[in-house]
């Protein structure tokens, strides 16, 4: 079987459950994988471009306030939560300038991370961080906040050269900075994706 390409949120997805629930999200990863790309599945995308166009204006609170009215009416509430939280982080970018962003890629045991930031931010004392933003419901914990920390720093050096990564957990407008140092991640992630890479195996091999 081929290296086996994925993003981070799909691997951290994997990282966070056990047991059977492993094997759902493997599943699901290769549905994805051969299915073509539908707006429709796609929860968040509508209020991520907002979140990005808004970025890129200047004027934060218009296009965002605009965003929530052209919203699906059964997406309405989850965007609501993420805009409130997104308006309690902005004034951490005050005075920041935005910086280009790239694709970088973690590889271990067969399996290749690939690692987007959603944007980038010059302050004005030149630090950049790179920033990856997380919608979902269930707060983010601060193990897969570390976990991601640590393979997206990995990955820097080709996705943002110079930036430090920062995971915001959007709803709650909390932000992560501290990459763990810890000599264990390379080796727990290391088997944690040659596990993800034999399971994906058998499941297509099954199928």
């Amino acid at each position: 079987m081929s290296t086996i390409e994925l993003p981070l949120n799909g691997f951290v997805d994997y990282l966070r459950t056990r047991g059977a629930a492993r094997v759902e999200v493997a599943h699901r990863h290769i549905a994805q994988s051969v299915e073509p790309y539908s707006p429709a599945r796609d929860f968040y995308r509508r209020i991520l471009s907002a979140i990005l166009a808004a970025r890129r204006s200047g004027d934060d609170r218009t296009v965002l306030r605009h965003a929530l009215a052209e919203a699906p009416p059964s997406r309405r509430e989850n965007y609501q939560a993420v805009i409130h939280g997104w308006l309690k982080f902005l004034p951490q970018l005050t005075k920041t300038e935005n910086v280009p962003v790239n694709t970088g890629r973690w590889h271990g045991s067969g399996l290749t991370v690939r690692v987007t930031p959603h944007l980038a931010a010059r302050h004005p004392d030149d630090r950049v961080e790179a920033i990856f933003l997380y919608f979902k419901a269930d707060p983010l914990s601060r193990k897969d906040a570390a976990a991601m920390l640590w393979l997206a720093a990995a990955a820097m050096p080709q996705a943002c050269p110079g930036a430090k990564p920062v995971i915001l957990d959007v709803r709650r407008g909390k932000a992560y900075r501290d990459i763990p140092t810890g000599g264990d991640y390379p080796a727990w992630l290391g088997a944690e994706a040659g596990g993800y890479r034999q399971l994906r195996r058998r499941l297509s091999a099954i199928a």
